[in-house]
């Protein structure tokens, strides 16, 4: 993944596009001494540990938020998303490539290669270590019941638009085959997922965020009134959630989830991720190192000094770190 272009588009979640050479899935990353100044997509606190995954495969730990080792991986792969849960983690990315450690990240297998099907996985979640789901471009689904031993696809109607649903379920009955192929041309992208209390949230293109009470067997479709692509989405502790996007668009629900106004941001930088900080704050990063920070609903737009792309951020130790083209950032909540 190189940065020649920055692009608005959901096919990299990150909205920094480009193309990644379908590696052998026996090759391991390159140690970079570098590597935690190079392109990181994605960020995850884990108990006392962070876990960061970028470009060329590259997987760093640290804990403490500023010495970062780099692990040997089986995959050159760009890595897009990860998800950590005490000593099981998993790492999705371009080649539909999906990582798995059992020890906190200090070895890793490869669980899944599928350059041929030329879907990049953009986000992983785990509801135990048994059950967890991945998706990505072109609302590309894949499921496990065996922590990652087998893979299998899904196809998930509720994510469509609903005038294209009516046409694709009439096939479903029909044509199985011709069903599959037209869902996978069909379906929007698939950016991220987010858990909470039972709950589990999706969210993508064509303004799509969708809701499962079931680990995502079955999903509802909620209608924001927006049609632009939604890159992240957070619940609230007040029972509300939030979904931030393209061109600086913001929108948050009512408790019931069925009413959501948009938040005038005054930006039109796209926001790429969501960080909870507390009760009543949250912060959300983007391009142009846009920083928005919510109290209650009140908007405060700050930038970095540098302007670079903030990718994805967690809070760690009373601070913000932010993944970016030029690795991890520390982020003041101030200016």
């Amino acid at each position: 993944m190189k940065l020649t272009n920055f692009v608005a588009v959901a096919c990299c979640f990150s909205l920094l596009s480009s193309s990644t050479s379908a590696l052998a899935a026996s090759e391991s990353a390159y140690i970079a001494p570098l590597a935690s100044k190079s392109l990181l997509l994605d960020i995850e606190k884990n108990g006392k540990q962070l876990v960061a995954v970028g470009e060329r495969g590259h997987i760093l730990l640290s804990d403490d938020g500023k010495s970062w080792q780099q692990q040997n991986v089986p995959t050159q792969s760009t890595l897009n998303g990860v998800y950590a849960s005490g000593d099981h983690l998993w790492v999705v990315g371009h080649d539909a490539v999906i990582l798995a450690s059992s020890d906190a990240g200090h070895s890793w297998e490869l669980q899944q290669f599928i350059p041929e099907l030329e879907r990049p996985l953009f986000d992983v979640l785990f509801f135990n270590e048994m059950q967890g789901i991945a998706v990505g471009a072109y609302g590309v689904f894949f499921r496990t019941e065996d922590g990652g031993k087998h893979w299998e696809r899904e196809y998930h109607t509720a994510f469509l638009h609903p005038d294209d649903r009516e046409y694709i379920e009439s096939l479903q009955g029909e044509d199985p085959e011709f069903f599959k192929q037209e869902m996978a041309s069909i379906l929007p992208h698939l950016n991220r997922l987010s858990f909470h209390n039972g709950q589990v949230f999706v969210t993508g293109e064509i303004g799509l965020v969708a809701v499962s009470d079931d680990m995502g067997k079955t999903w509802k479709r909620l209608e924001t009134g927006y049609y632009g692509s939604f890159f992240d989405v957070k619940p609230m502790q007040d029972g509300t959630v939030i979904a931030a996007g393209l061109r600086g668009s913001v929108y948050r629900s009512d408790q019931t989830l069925s009413s959501w106004r948009r938040i005038e941001t005054g930006t039109t930088s796209t926001f790429n991720s969501i960080v909870n900080i507390d009760d009543q704050t949250t912060l959300l990063v983007g391009n142009n190192g846009t920083k928005l920070l919510l109290q209650g609903d009140k908007p405060q737009i700050t930038h970095t000094e540098d302007g670079k792309a903030l990718v994805s951020a967690t809070y760690y130790n009373q601070q913000v770190l932010a993944v970016s083209e030029i690795g991890v950032k520390g982020l003041s909540l101030k200016n």
